[in-house]
C-alpha cells in the first residue's frame, strides 16, 4: 500500500487520483514532452532557414533577372517584380517560424 503525498491517506497502487483530496498520483512524462518540444523547435528553425534561403534566392533572381529582362522588353521585366514579392513573402514566413521557435523555446524552459 502507498500513501498520498498530499493528504497522507492510504491508497492503492493503481489509482491515478487520490480519492480523498483529488491529488494527481501519476507523474507526467516530462522527458517525452521535452523531447517533443525540442523536435518542434528544431523543425521550426529548419523551416525558417529554408524560407530565408528561398527569400534571398528569389529577391536576387528578381532583381538581376528583372533588370536584364526590363532592358530587353518592358513586359518581361515585370517577372522580376513577382520574384521580389515572392521573396518578401518568404521573409514573412521565415519570421513566423522564428517566432514559433522562440515561443516553443520558452515553453521548453518552463519544463526544465
Amino acid at each position: 500500500m502507498l500513501y498520498c503525498q498530499h493528504c497522507k491517506k492510504r491508497i492503492d497502487e493503481d489509482l491515478v487520483f487520490c480519492p480523498k483530496c483529488g491529488e494527481v498520483l501519476v507523474e507526467e512524462d516530462t522527458k517525452r514532452q521535452v523531447f517533443e518540444l525540442q523536435g518542434e523547435v528544431e523543425e521550426a528553425k529548419d523551416r525558417a532557414n529554408m524560407y530565408i534561403i528561398s527569400a534571398v534566392v528569389l529577391v536576387t533572381l528578381g532583381m538581376v533577372g528583372g533588370s536584364v529582362l526590363f532592358v530587353s522588353s518592358s513586359l518581361l521585366g515585370l517577372f522580376g517584380i513577382v520574384f521580389v514579392c515572392l521573396g518578401i513573402g518568404c521573409t514573412a514566413a521565415a519570421y513566423r517560424y522564428e517566432h514559433k521557435a522562440r515561443s516553443l523555446k520558452s515553453q521548453l524552459s518552463r519544463c526544465d
